[in-house]
């Protein structure tokens, strides 16, 4: 059993893998991330390892990557394991999962809920720079609206589930295509394209995985040159983060890929 943990702005998820099948959990991240450890201490004692992937940034130290900022979080639990563990960026997690699932080798994913996310996967593994690679959701977009971060103009200011008002009944009606926000993350995700020039993109997230991937496809291409061609694919799994995440504690610690 490898426990999956995702750990966002508003829920937590968990995942309970065994073998190739999962049994699933959500939980309110106020009432569990005081001490995740404990936490999954208590509910899966039987575990051999865990995977963490939470909304926060991480920065390269010697030994190996530290959490220094949680834009989403009100405090960053305290994680410290009986059992091997993993712990990632949620974004990483989430384009870890999409890799696999859907069969690239080279994928930028992205995550839309409370916040913005971005993971970079290049030649099958997590590409994270100096710590905070692939983290779209700040970076600038223009005007000077505040984001939770503490930074002005970035993407999660105008796109993220904290900044669009009424998002769920948006995305039912179709309104959500014709907001501004929209717009800024298309242009957004057409900027990431050409830098990282991957096979396909993946959005996922309580929000961006109810979007329409043929209409992001559209909006994308509108931004982008002609011989630029990627594919867009919308993951509908809210589980994906903590699936992805139990899938890299299995692969790093068992099978020791970085």
């Amino acid at each position: 059993m490898i426990v999956g943990i995702d750990i966002g702005g508003t829920n937590t998820d968990v995942a309970v893998m065994k073998d190739n099948d999962f049994e699933v959990r959500t939980f309110r991240t106020s009432e569990v991330a005081a001490n995740i450890s404990e936490f999954i201490e208590k509910n899966w004692s039987e575990a051999v390892a865990i995977g963490v992937g939470i909304a926060a940034w991480l920065k390269l130290v010697p030994d190996g990557f530290r959490i220094v900022k949680a834009p989403n979080l009100s405090r960053i639990p305290e994680m410290t394991f009986s059992k091997p563990s993993v712990v990632d960026n949620d974004a990483n997690c989430f384009a870890y999962f999409a890799s696999r699932t859907l069969g690239y080798e080279n994928l930028f994913g992205v995550t839309v809920g409370t916040g913005i996310g971005g993971g970079v996967i290049a030649k099958g593994k997590i590409y994270r720079g100096c710590g905070a690679a692939g983290e779209i959701g700040h970076t600038y977009v223009g005007g000077d609206r505040e984001c939770k971060c503490g930074g002005r103009g970035h993407l999660e200011a105008y796109f993220g589930g904290w900044a669009v008002e009424g998002v769920d009944r948006k995305i039912e009606t179709g309104e959500i295509y014709e907001c501004e926000g929209f717009r800024l993350f298309c242009i957004s995700l057409a900027n990431a394209v050409m830098i990282l020039h991957p096979e396909a993109v993946a959005v996922g997230g309580r929000i961006g995985g109810r979007l329409d991937a043929s209409i992001i496809q559209e909006n994308v291409e509108k931004w982008l040159p002609s011989v630029i061609e990627v594919e867009i694919h919308t993951v509908k799994d809210d589980y994906a983060v903590a699936k992805g995440a139990a899938m890299l504690a299995r692969d790093t610690i068992f099978q020791t890929q970085p």
